[in-house]
C-alpha cells in the first residue's frame, strides 16, 4: 500500500501538464501546460474491468473523479462502496483513496488530478473522502477534447479553451465544500490540534452558531455529522503518520486524540479496513 497499483484490463487516455512528470504509465501521454495554470496535474478517462484497482494511502492533492457508465468499488468510511454513473469522488488532500472495478462489470471514469500548491488556499475545506450524484458527463467530454487537441495540433489557444472549461466543472462540482468559511475556521481549528477535546458545544461555539445549525451545515457539506468528520480527521492523520515517520502506534494514537490504543485500533480499521500495523506494512 506504498504505492499506486495498476493492473491489467484497463484501457487510458491521459493529459498531463508537464513533460517533467516521469511516471511509467503517464510516459506516453501527451502534455498541456495550461493544465498547470491552474494546478492540474494530470487529467484522464478510462474503461477499467477486473483485476483494475489503485490504492494512494496518502494521496498529494485534491482527487476528483466521475463515472459516466458501467459500475466500480470506492473505499469510503471503512468498506466498498458502488459507484455508478451520474456519481462522483472527491478525494482531499492526504486522504487515503482507493478504487476499483468489479467482475464481470466494465466501469467508465474520468478524473481530475490536482497538486498542492504552497501559499495556495486549496481546492476544498473537507479534509475526508466524498462520494454523491453529479451528472459528469460534460467533464469527461471536456477531458477528451483537450485529449484529442493535443495529440493532434495542439493548439495553445485550443487547448487554453478545454482546460478552462475541466476547471469550470470541477469547481463546479467542488462548491459544496468550498463555500463556507466559519466551517474551513472549524475544521482547521480542529487539525491543528487534534489531541484536544472536542465535544459539539465547542466546534458550535468556534464557529458561532449552535449546534443543531452547525450539525445541518457539516450534512449539507460534508454528508456527515461533526462528530463523524472529526473521526475522519483522526484516522487520516494517524494513516499520514504511519505512513511518514516511525513513530510508535501508541504516540499516533495519542497525538490525534486517542487514550485507549483499543478504541483506536478499532476505529482505525473500521475506517480503513486494517490495523494501524497493517496499514504501516
Amino acid at each position: 500500500m506504498k504505492k499506486d497499483i495498476r493492473l491489467s484490463g484497463t484501457m487510458e487516455r491521459v493529459v498531463r501538464a508537464s513533460a517533467a512528470d516521469a511516471r511509467d504509465w503517464l510516459a506516453e501521454a501527451p502534455v498541456c501546460p495550461s493544465l498547470a495554470q491552474h494546478g492540474i496535474t494530470h487529467v484522464g478517462l478510462a474503461d477499467v474491468t477486473h483485476p483494475y484497482v489503485v490504492r494512494r494511502p496518502d494521496l498529494s492533492g485534491t482527487f476528483i473523479m466521475v463515472c459516466t457508465g458501467g459500475e466500480g468499488r470506492i473505499w469510503l468510511e471503512g468498506t466498498w462502496q458502488p459507484m455508478h454513473a451520474g456519481q462522483a469522488c472527491l478525494a482531499p488532500p492526504h486522504a487515503f483513496h482507493a478504487y476499483k472495478a468489479v467482475p464481470r462489470k466494465s466501469w467508465h471514469i474520468a478524473w481530475v488530478r490536482y497538486q498542492e500548491q504552497e501559499g495556495a488556499l486549496p481546492l476544498v475545506n473537507t479534509r475526508a473522502q466524498v462520494l454523491t450524484d453529479f451528472d459528469g458527463a460534460a467533464l469527461a467530454a471536456a477531458i477528451g477534447g483537450l485529449y484529442s487537441e493535443a495529440s493532434r495540433t495542439a493548439s495553445p489557444a485550443a487547448m487554453n479553451l478545454w482546460t478552462d472549461l475541466i476547471q469550470h466543472y470541477a469547481r463546479t462540482f467542488a462548491e459544496p465544500w468550498r463555500t463556507d468559511d466559519r466551517l474551513r475556521e472549524v475544521w482547521q481549528a480542529v487539525v491543528g490540534d487534534l489531541s484536544a477535546n472536542w465535544p459539539l458545544s465547542r466546534l458550535a461555539a468556534l464557529a458561532g452558531m449552535s449546534t443543531k445549525h452547525l450539525t445541518r451545515l457539516c450534512h449539507q457539506s460534508l454528508g456527515r455529522t461533526p462528530a463523524q468528520h472529526l473521526t475522519c480527521l483522526r484516522v487520516q492523520q494517524a494513516a499520514h503518520l504511519l505512513t511518514t515517520t516511525t513513530d510508535k502506534v501508541e504516540a499516533i494514537a495519542h497525538e490525534v486524540g486517542y487514550h485507549s490504543l483499543f478504541t483506536f485500533s478499532h476505529t482505525f480499521k473500521k475506517i480503513t479496513g486494517c490495523r494501524p500495523s497493517e496499514y504501516r506494512r
